[in-house]
């Protein structure tokens, strides 16, 4: 906004050397204009002369706010640039995380998985053979040796 009042004074002080005429019409408004007015108005020409120390300084200053403005441009983008870098880490760093929480539910999932197959191996190991309590057993009797005298 200061940039275009100032360019604005500045190109004032372009034209401020042109001839102003001011009118004053039959109503009593005034009016500022740079062709001469018509003959029924009451015609005041205006000598309006330049100011060379105060169009230089209003140069100045406007260039001066210029360089402020790009300065501040440059800043404001380059804060964007990291901005944007920083958002882009960011998303990189949750993309990584949703990584490995995946692959840890799923070390997880394999872990129970082979721990179910183990517990199914060693029940098929070790199967249980249910043997009968012993009941009574015929009593076979003692071997009957004979002794062949000689």
């Amino acid at each position: 906004m200061k940039v275009l009042i100032l360019m604005a004074m500045v190109l004032s002080f372009h034209s401020a050397s042109a001839e102003v005429f001011k009118c004053i019409g039959k109503d009593g408004k005034t009016v500022y204009q740079a062709k001469p007015c018509q003959s029924s108005d009451k015609t005041v020409q205006l000598d309006i002369q330049a100011n060379e120390a105060q169009e230089a300084a209003a140069k100045a200053r406007l260039e001066a706010l210029q360089n402020e403005q790009e300065a501040t441009k440059a800043v404001r983008q380059e804060a964007e640039r990291r901005d944007a870098v920083l958002k882009n880490q960011t998303e990189s760093t949750n993309a990584l995380k949703q990584s490995a929480i995946a692959q840890q539910q799923q070390v997880e999932a394999e872990q129970r998985q082979a721990a179910a197959l183990e517990r199914q191996a060693q029940q098929n190991n070790n199967r249980v053979l249910i043997v009968a309590p012993p009941s009574a057993l015929p009593v076979m009797p003692a071997p009957v040796t004979t002794e062949i005298l000689r």
